[in-house]
């Protein structure tokens, strides 16, 4: 047993340097830009109006013009692969789920649910043999992570006057994540993995203005600023190496030896996120429109108990994007005429705190929706291709398709007279 065991720590140690690939294992992840479908297929982080004419969905000072009560949701796959590693990643799951109600076209409020960051990442290297005290053992090695950090708001929105309107949120952040190396040996799974759990909170203030309007143009600007409340803490579960025996990935009585240590350590100042973010947009005729938006983020936290495989963590990241959007009217009789377009392209620039090396990355999106019903019903659909890179090597090609519906009602609302 002893041999064994230092044979694991020899490859273990060459498993440390093989698996340092994949950009969702810096810390908690690359966190999200954007969540809703109709944002995503604008390549936008939300600020300018992608869903209705001067409404986004993630802005909150937006809502108020909306017509009609409006559950959302959308569900994304994503799919990376490294050009010159066996490596590829594939994630799955909602990226949203929203209810908005607009008051008296003055006000509004709304909840909603979304993960923040990406942490899922899988990939195995090749198969290879190593000799150890004259005798032969074939090997591969596997890096898995899953989970992160969500987030429940609520938020709320009230005007400044005519041509202005602000709007307010409150986010809890809480959720899990986990960390797993494996070694394969002759077909038997010895794992490494720990748990670390989150909770904390921040809030947002957003800013809608109308600068300029006549019969043929308007210029809208928007901006956001969105602060830490409570630093996001909580505890770092690392358990002792065991073998896998019915390769269940997670341990139970079945499995060797028959009791694992759990080292528990309660963890402060993980993750403490703020921005401030500016978007401008350009209406023109037959709705068509024009934007650009930046962003400044930032992750005041420092704390290395939480860099997970990569002994480094994001601490900002440069947000710069541009777009067009032509809006469909559900009024036209061509059903052409009924479909909003979407296209946009993006730099991010993420920073790493300790190396201070940059991960660029480089996004163009495409998107579309359709609406239906007298309600305003809409079905949206995008697509996001780009690709990240550090110092030009290593570089990750990445893909993700979006799908998104929104229910519209009068739930709520008091009923309009039909016009």
């Amino acid at each position: 047993m002893l041999s064994l065991r230092v044979l694991l720590i020899i490859i273990f140690s060459f498993t440390y340097a093989y698996t340092q690939s994949v950009f969702n294992s810096y810390g908690l992840g690359l966190n999200r830009t954007s969540y809703h479908t109709s944002v995503n297929g604008a390549g936008s982080i939300g600020l300018v109006p992608t869903f209705h004419p001067g409404v986004s969905m993630e802005n909150v000072a937006t809502w108020p013009g909306l017509n009609y009560t409006f559950i959302s949701g959308s569900y994304s796959n994503q799919l990376f692969a490294n050009e010159k590693r066996n490596i590829s990643n594939q994630a799955a799951g909602f990226s949203k789920i929203q209810f908005i109600v607009p008051i008296l076209d003055r006000y509004g409020f709304g909840l909603s649910l979304k993960p923040l960051n990406n942490h899922n990442s899988f990939f195995t290297t090749d198969t290879s043999t190593i000799q150890y005290e004259g005798n032969n053992y074939t090997t591969n090695k596997e890096f898995r992570s899953g989970g992160g950090i969500m987030s429940g708001s609520f938020g709320f929105s009230l005007p400044i006057n005519k041509n202005m309107g602000l709007g307010f949120s409150y986010n809890y952040l809480f959720g899990s994540s986990r960390d797993e190396q494996s070694m394969v040996i002759n077909n038997t799974y010895y794992r490494l993995f720990n748990i670390r759990t989150y909770q904390g909170s921040t809030y947002k203030v957003d800013l809608a203005a109308k600068l300029f309007s006549n019969s043929k143009s308007s210029f809208l600007a928007f901006a956001s600023i969105e602060l830490t409340d409570k630093p996001v803490y909580g505890k770092l579960y690392q358990f002792d190496l065991f073998e896998d025996i019915n390769n269940n990935y997670a341990f139970d009585s079945n499995d060797y030896p028959g009791e694992v240590g759990v080292d528990t350590i309660g963890v402060n100042n993980i993750y403490a996120p703020s921005s401030f973010s500016v978007g401008f947009n350009i209406s023109l005729k037959n709705n068509l429109n024009i934007f650009s938006e930046y962003q400044l983020w930032n992750d005041e936290a420092n704390n290395i108990n939480y860099a997970s495989i990569y002994k480094d963590q994001v601490g900002s990241k440069n947000h710069i994007g541009f777009g067009l959007i032509r809006f469909g009217n559900q009024m036209e009789r061509d059903w052409q005429d009924r479909i909003t377009f979407r296209g946009g392209i993006y730099k991010d620039i993420y920073e790493l705190r300790y190396s201070g090396k940059s991960i660029i990355e480089n996004g163009l999106s495409l998107g579309f929706g359709f609406k239906f019903a007298a309600t305003g019903n809409q079905i949206d659909f995008s697509f996001r291709n780009g690709s990240r890179y550090i110092d030009g090597l290593n570089k990750e090609l990445f893909r993700e398709f979006t799908v998104g519906i929104s229910v519209g009602d009068v739930w709520f609302l008091r009923r309009r007279a039909k016009q």
